[in-house]
């Protein structure tokens, strides 16, 4: 088997598990990707996928080439790769931001990228799909926070920075939803075991608008060592492992990283500034 396209239609499949979502993926027609099949499962010896009820469910050894397969595409893409990178070429700017991060760093980041390309800027905030869009290059990076993930992850971290309660603690306290870190699990216990949330909210605007009557749990980065909680977080921007050396996810790296520092500065300064009023 001498086609790379034919590769490419496989882990369109093993992506989509449909010859019609394939071909629309691929900008195929579906008569192309089922004679592609047909010749990769001659080729190769195996049936690949077997259909059910759900759609095409791939065999013992797709599923054990996939991973290998994937890697070494990416990694002849890299090496086709012009060696300058131009943003001005590029055609889109894909990622997705943990709130409340999106909220206060988005719109100079989007700045920071218009002033270098005219590309497609989508600006999306965290979600359950985050990882998944990642590893399928629909994304370009994420800023989230730093845990255990798949080897398939690259994460760095740009920071640390701890847990606080903020507002009015005679009221109810409300849990903030934010996807991929709290939604099954309660960290606010790490700070007060006996609490519980009467209102959960996942709006960065609404739980602004209770902090008058309610109280919640809020993520402040480490100015100093003396500033220390008992619940500590690092942010992290998470990339595909395979694309942490790549031009444009360093191009990206080199935008986000300043924005963020300045934010924070920005915090500490107005946090000292508050301090000194009182």
């Amino acid at each position: 088997m001498h086609d790379l396209n034919a590769l490419h239609v496989f882990l369109s499949l093993m992506q989509t598990h449909s010859t019609q979502r394939a071909a629309q993926k691929l900008g195929r027609s579906q008569s192309y990707v089922s004679k592609v099949l047909a010749q990769l499962r001659e080729d190769l010896g195996d049936p690949l996928f077997v259909r059910d009820g759900s759609g095409l469910v791939p065999t013992d050894y797709a599923l054990s080439i996939e991973p290998k397969l994937k890697s070494a595409l990416e990694q002849l893409d890299l090496a086709l790769a012009p060696e300058e990178f131009n943003p001005k070429k590029l055609d889109k700017v894909t990622l997705h931001i943990v709130e409340p991060y999106l909220v206060e760093i988005g719109k100079d980041l989007i700045k920071a990228i218009r002033s270098e390309t005219d590309a497609l800027i989508e600006l999306r905030q965290w979600s359950e799909h985050s990882e998944s869009l990642i590893l399928e290059d629909q994304v370009d990076l994420g800023l989230h926070v730093l845990t255990d993930k798949p080897q398939s992850f690259y994460q760095k971290k740009i920071h640390s920075g701890g847990g606080y309660f903020e507002g009015n603690q005679g009221g109810e306290y409300v849990k903030f939803l934010i996807s991929g870190i709290n939604e099954h699990s309660d960290l606010y216990k790490q700070l007060k075991p006996d609490l519980q949330a009467g209102i959960i909210v996942d709006s960065v605007d609404l739980i602004n608008q209770l902090m008058d009557d309610c109280f919640t749990l809020r993520y402040e980065p480490y100015y100093d060592d003396e500033r220390l909680y008992p619940l500590n977080l690092d942010v992290a921007l998470i990339y595909k492992a395979s694309l942490r050396g790549a031009a444009k996810q360093k191009w990206l790296t080199d935008l986000i990283i300043p924005i963020v520092d300045d934010h924070i500065a920005q915090r500490k300064s107005n946090r000292d500034g508050l301090k000194h009023l009182g």
